[in-house]
């Protein structure tokens, strides 16, 4: 009776486009900065910006680990079918966020001089060092807009509305790019007209995301609005706690980023760390195609997780390996092919410089194929909710394996330096397999043999199968016999009103049907479809006795309706999805 699924595919190619689209737009708007500062103000500039990298690091943490783990728990509040709860965890995370934006703006201006003194910005280089205040001080004015921009991209993304995330966040990274060329080179604002570029593209973003959580819901297509909860802290921890798995790479990053910074500075002046910015600004071209691999995939695992479909969580994983793989590997090509190219965009034109930068961007274009797995794989852990096996490969790539290389390759030379990266992601990657190996197949959270799943066509004798399938299944789990018939009958009575619906259609009409048998001895019955939107609960029909307005298909879903404990449906990336407990 099973067929192949015809769903996992679709659902993550419509979540991948605009994902990697977003993913192209931010890296450029990233690099923006870096590459006009470069033309304009030379090594001193992108020695700035890499000096103040730290902070970036700094917003990161919070503001992914809060808006991933946040819009983990929404999706699978859905697939559960709890769309207040979802609600409700939206709002209070984004409320927290703007919160610690406020909090890290209010830090950086009153302990400006001592952060930039543990950044590595030294008065002895007085250039450098006002131009990496400047840059510090403005960018952390706009930290509440990083924290909305970027949550509400996560949070739109496992609402359904990927494509205004996508559009949303090219947009602002269009504004963020031609803004800098207008205020540096134009206005001649410096350093500081490119930290107004990055604000301005923020807001533009926000801007456009904001129809997706004003607007009233459209057939089930939108759940997403704004609210007033009750602050619940316990919640806004447990979120972010999911979401450090992969944020917590960032506070890694930081500390990588402060002993390579004034290793750097004692190896080369502001000349070695200028080469060391090319690399990290080039770097966001490669890793940033993996993570909007890995945004696409997020939302799906989070869903399929909360519908207890292993299966189609595998296959998610393979699709984002495949295609990560293929966008990150290919642009890591030409990042090696080509590496004076990029130095020179970036306005670095002595010899000895170039010869530097092209050599650590061959060496970090051979670490990106190891990164981009580990940046996946954190992904699927972290979704399916394993955070110590996400939280483990964090570690050993961030922490455990980044920092001794770090501290050793600082005492030699330039040139050697730079093998830090192929050497840290490969080891990290094998350390952690090994270590996977090593603990054995964990116990699952879950029982699986509580969950029964099937993909058919729509054709009769498939769904009487299917019935007699779902019975037996409940009956094995001690189901009573009220509720094994009201069960059997929902799949039966909500499959042929789906097929009734959509009989004049010519393409074939696909059902998959997941049943939980909950451990409290309620089960809870997930069905998905390709027909166009129709949510089967919104069928009347009359009495039998009139003559008018009656209709079997709806009497009997009416009827299941009645006996369910509850119910819950959307559009979800093209397909219907519904949520019946009983």
């Amino acid at each position: 009776m099973k067929k192949k699924d015809q769903f996992t595919p679709r659902m993550f190619r419509r979540l991948l486009i605009p994902s990697l689209f977003s993913s192209v737009g931010l890296a450029f708007a990233d690099m923006a900065d870096a590459v006009v500062v470069g033309h304009s103000m030379g090594a001193v500039g992108l020695a700035a910006i890499s000096l103040c990298l730290p902070f970036y690091m700094i917003l990161n943490v919070f503001m992914h680990g809060l808006g991933i783990g946040g819009s983990t728990r929404y999706a699978r509040l859905l697939g559960e079918g709890k769309p207040r709860e979802a609600v409700e965890c939206f709002n209070r995370i984004m409320r927290a966020g703007v919160l610690l934006g406020l909090i890290l703006a209010i830090l950086v201006d009153l302990c400006g001089e001592t952060v930039l003194l543990i950044f590595g910005a030294v008065s002895a280089q007085p250039a450098v060092y006002a131009a990496s205040r400047d840059y510090l001080c403005m960018i952390a004015c706009g930290a509440p807009l990083f924290f909305i921009s970027y949550q509400l991209q996560y949070f739109l993304c496992s609402d359904g509305s990927e494509r205004l995330a996508g559009v949303g966040f090219l947009l602002g990274s269009v504004t963020d790019v031609c803004a800098n060329v207008v205020f540096v080179w134009y206005f001649d604002l410096g350093i500081k007209g490119a930290a107004w570029a990055t604000l301005l593209g923020l807001a533009v973003s926000i801007l456009c995301y904001l129809p997706g959580i004003l607007q009233c819901k459209n057939k089930g297509k939108r759940t997403l609005r704004p609210a007033w909860p009750s602050f619940c802290a316990e919640e806004v921890f447990s979120c972010f706690r999911t979401g450090a798995a992969t944020s917590s790479q960032h506070i890694f990053q930081m500390v990588f980023l402060l002993i390579a910074n004034n290793a750097l500075i004692r190896m080369a002046g502001d000349e070695g760390v200028a080469v060391f910015d090319i690399v990290q600004n080039a770097s966001y071209l490669i890793l940033y195609l993996y993570e909007g691999t890995a945004r696409a995939m997020q939302p799906l695992l989070c869903t399929f997780h909360g519908e207890r479909n292993r299966e189609a969580a595998g296959r998610t994983l393979k699709l984002g390996l495949c295609s990560g793989l293929a966008a990150g590997g290919f642009t890591a090509v030409l990042v090696a092919v080509f590496p004076q190219f990029i130095c020179r965009l970036f306005g670095m034109d002595l010899a000895a410089l170039i010869g530097y930068g092209s050599l650590a961007l061959r060496l970090f274009g051979l670490s990106s194929l190891f990164a981009g797995v580990s940046l996946l794989l954190e992904t699927y852990y972290q979704s399916v909710e394993e955070e110590g096996s996400a939280f483990l490969l964090a570690c050993l790539r961030g922490f455990a394996v980044r920092l001794p290389c770090t501290i050793l390759f600082s005492f030699t030379s330039l040139r050697s330096f730079f093998w830090l990266y192929p050497v840290c992601e490969s080891v990290s990657l094998l350390g952690f397999f090994l270590w996977q190996k090593r603990a054995g197949k964990r116990e699952a959270v879950f029982d699986e043999n509580r969950v029964f799943g099937a993909t058919i066509q729509g054709e009769n004798e498939d769904i009487a199968g299917l019935t007699e399938e779902v019975g037996n299944f409940c009956g094995q789990w001690q189901g009573q016999n009220r509720q094994i018939y009201f069960v059997s009958m929902a799949v039966e009575e909500i499959c042929m009103s789906i097929v009734a619906k959509n009989r004049r259609e010519a393409k074939t009409v696909a059902l998959q049907v997941t049943l939980i048998a909950l451990p409290e001895g309620e089960f809870e019955l997930h069905i998905r479809d390709n027909t166009e939107i129709f949510d089967p609960f919104s069928l009347h029909s009359a009495r039998a006795g009139e003559q008018s307005g009656f209709d079997m298909d709806a009497l009997g879903v009416t009827v299941v309706k009645q006996q369910a404990k509850d119910y819950f449906y959307r559009n979800y990336q093209g397909f219907n999805s519904l949520v019946v407990r009983i």
